[in-house]
């Protein structure tokens, strides 16, 4: 895990959790992990995670893919990511 998580809020380490652990299925980048395992590897409760990740879909910066538990990061979660320079 990238060493800036400890100088970030939950939210921005949900979104370098969401990067760092994507894959690839067809042509969309997606994390396949659930709310419990990000929840885990953030060292936070499942239950403010949750509220963390909806805030994040109301403000536009995941989204869940059709597949349950499975998570998009949008343009502007990218952008806010590039801004702080954790993207490649």
């Amino acid at each position: 895990m990238n060493d800036v998580l400890n100088f970030v809020n939950e939210k921005t380490k949900i979104l370098i959790v969401l990067k760092e652990k994507q894959i690839e299925i067809g042509r969309q980048k997606v994390c396949p992990l659930n709310q419990q395992e990000i929840a885990a590897l953030i060292d936070c409760g499942k239950v403010k995670t949750n509220q963390l990740m909806k805030e994040l879909v109301e403000e536009g910066y995941i989204q869940m893919a059709h597949a349950k538990g499975r998570y998009i990061i949008l343009d502007k979660g990218y952008d806010l990511l590039e801004k702080m320079s954790l993207s490649e």
